[in-house]
């Protein structure tokens, strides 16, 4: 006798759009969930929806100020999370039969940029915890230079740098990392006593420190754009001499000179409550990257730039 194969009784769902929900019912904030998944708000929202219309049920309540879930929502949120977890031991047992759950990488990360990056390191490592990978904190153009002589399997650096250097061509990359660069403020500073710290002509009188321009030329003129705009005449920036960690440099600056330092946020959260942190207004953004040679085929690269993918 044959038996007839189970015939799910809805159809099945699309894991990308449970991801979604997921990550809008962790935000409660679409503008949020969209930067964490690097896709538009307006998208992610009809994803939403569509979701809503395969299920039958409405998930979330939405208006020009709030997003909270329903009682079909709450309930499909913690069923999700089993769902993605199920999903991901079937890849890592996928991978495991393909031996690729094994092997060692090589990270070229950028100079104090690994703290953004510590969250997918943290959960690609509980994810392969086979696969052992070091990591050495070089300048942008150094770990670059690692990936072209093969030194190093794979590079995390800011997204504006490969835009900007111009040495990244046949590269690929994946944003895995979103963070905000933020106003440290000594006390004193009259920028302090504000919610924001505005950018742009706004910005023209207000000194910046910043490390000195030879340490890194590309990031000078990019956070000289960022703070004053591309048409400041004479930026009253104030430049500090450094040899690593140039960002707690500018910061113990701050003593002296009254100034702001534009500080990574999660730089800026380890300094502790010494200074003054405001937001700038518009916000400034950075996203960090992936990025490794497309020619490199091993397997231990495979299931990172897998991960990063599925992370990003």
């Amino acid at each position: 006798m044959t038996v007839a194969p189970d015939i799910p009784a809805v159809p099945p769902l699309d894991m990308r759009q449970v991801l979604y929900f997921v990550t809008v019912a962790r935000e409660l904030n679409f503008t949020r969930a969209a930067e964490r998944l690097h896709i538009s708000a307006p998208a992610l929202s009809q994803q939403i929806k569509a979701l809503e219309r395969h299920l039958g049920v409405q998930l979330l309540l939405r208006n020009t100020r709030h997003v909270r879930l329903t009682a079909a929502g709450e309930a499909f949120a913690r069923s999700s999370h089993g769902l993605l977890h199920e999903g991901e031991a079937a890849v890592r047992e996928a991978r495991r039969t393909a031996g690729l759950i094994n092997g060692r990488l090589l990270l070229a990360v950028l100079h104090e940029a690994d703290p953004v990056f510590e969250p997918f390191l943290t959960q690609f490592h509980n994810t392969y915890p086979g696969i052992e990978f070091k990591v050495a904190t070089l300048r942008h153009a150094e770990l670059l230079a690692a990936l072209r002589n093969r030194t190093a399997d794979a590079a995390l650096t800011w997204s504006f740098l490969l835009e900007r250097a111009g040495d990244s061509e046949g590269l690929h990359c994946i944003k895995v990392a979103h963070t905000e660069v933020v106003a440290a403020l000594h006390p004193d500073n009259p920028w302090a006593v504000r919610p924001h710290v505005p950018r742009g002509q706004a910005l023209w009188g207000s000194p910046a420190v910043l490390f000195e321009r030879d340490y890194s030329p590309v990031t000078f003129d990019y956070a000289v754009e960022q703070l004053y705009g591309p048409d400041c005449p004479d930026p009253p920036v104030q430049e500090v001499s450094v040899t690593v960690r140039a960002q707690e440099a500018m910061a113990r600056n701050l003593d002296k000179t009254r100034a702001l330092a534009p500080l990574s946020r999660p730089v800026a959260d380890m300094l502790g409550d010494k200074w003054e942190i405001r937001p700038f207004d518009p916000p400034w953004e950075l996203d960090g990257c992936v990025v490794w040679q497309p020619d490199n085929s091993g397997g231990a690269l495979i299931a990172f730039t897998t991960a990063a993918a599925a992370y990003g």
